[in-house]
């Protein structure tokens, strides 16, 4: 969340970074598989809880450093969402990040949906 703009929806409720990975991996094949995942969780109201759920499903698919990697070369979404100080828009920052995001790779994660 560091550095993430304010966003808001018509009816006034506040986005979050949920809504910044619907953006990015919407229309990249295979990517989305963990957005349709926590769309069909009907529990899930706020963006935050969709947020945590969607960072839940990809570290048990070990799939976290892969979608951030995805949203980083986004570079026109990004910017959109983040301000230029942001890690993730400074290229040496957000490969530092995702390589340290791949050594999770190697831990297994057993959390609830």
């Amino acid at each position: 969340k560091f550095d993430q703009k304010e966003k808001s929806t018509l009816l006034g409720s506040r986005k979050d970074y949920w809504d910044y990975f619907c953006d990015c991996l919407a229309k990249i094949k295979g990517a989305n598989d963990g957005i349709r995942f926590v769309k069909s969780i009907t529990e899930l109201r706020t963006s935050l809880g969709k947020g945590r759920a969607f960072l839940r499903y990809s570290l048990v698919h070990q799939r976290l450093a892969d979608t951030l990697q995805q949203c980083f070369m986004n570079t026109k979404v990004t910017s959109d969402w983040y301000y230029a100080r942001s890690p993730f828009l400074n290229s040496k920052m957000s490969s530092d990040i995702v390589g340290q995001l791949y050594e999770l790779t190697d831990v297994q994660f057993d959390l609830a949906s």
